[in-house]
């Protein structure tokens, strides 16, 4: 299937944003939503992925491990879920500054893909990270930092609260439950 009509239209429902949400990071929080808002031509649904609430609301339960930099590193993933598994959906980091109108990207949504993001090859300089956090290389570093997902599609229905708060940062990081080809 080829790409989707989404052009800008009062019509349509609000495009679905959400937001990693650290409290050491609130201010690039704001930032982040602020631009977001200043320069969208489509009418904008923005959401913190605050793990706290996911914690307090039953959906989230993983320990924190020692290669955890923010409170968003694993619960980016509940993205699909969070939407409820309908339409697409974004997932963004909180340290990003949008100049520009996001509907521009939302044009491009293709819904032949599970999840589309950009696929840049970065290898870290550093040994650490945010707070002193250690670095790790792995493919597709950082590819999730921006994602659009296609919440209803099939492979992403298996991104619920069990699933999230189990398996692997490699595994969700990675995109281990998706093929390549369904990698836009």
């Amino acid at each position: 299937m080829g790409s989707v009509d989404h052009l800008p239209n009062a019509t349509l429902p609000p495009f679905k944003i959400f937001i990693g949400y650290d409290s050491r990071e609130d201010a690039a929080f704001e930032v982040c939503r602020h631009s977001l808002l200043k320069h969208s031509s489509i009418p904008l649904e923005i959401s913190a992925i605050k793990q706290s609430d996911l914690r307090a609301a039953g959906l989230y339960w993983r320990d924190r491990g020692p290669t955890e930099s923010t409170d968003f590193s694993f619960t980016r993933f509940l993205t699909p879920y969070l939407a409820g598994f309908h339409g697409w959906a974004m997932f963004v980091d909180c340290d990003f500054l949008y100049t520009a109108d996001i509907a521009d990207l939302v044009t491009l949504l293709d819904d032949s893909y599970a999840v589309m993001c950009v696929h840049h090859d970065y290898a870290p300089t550093e040994a650490t990270k945010m707070d002193g956090v250690v670095q790790t290389v792995y493919p597709r570093k950082n590819w999730s930092s921006m994602v659009l997902y296609n919440c209803a599609h099939p492979k992403n229905m298996i991104l619920t609260p069990e699933l999230v708060s189990s398996q692997s940062g490699a595994f969700l990081h990675r995109f281990m439950w998706l093929e390549d080809y369904e990698i836009g």
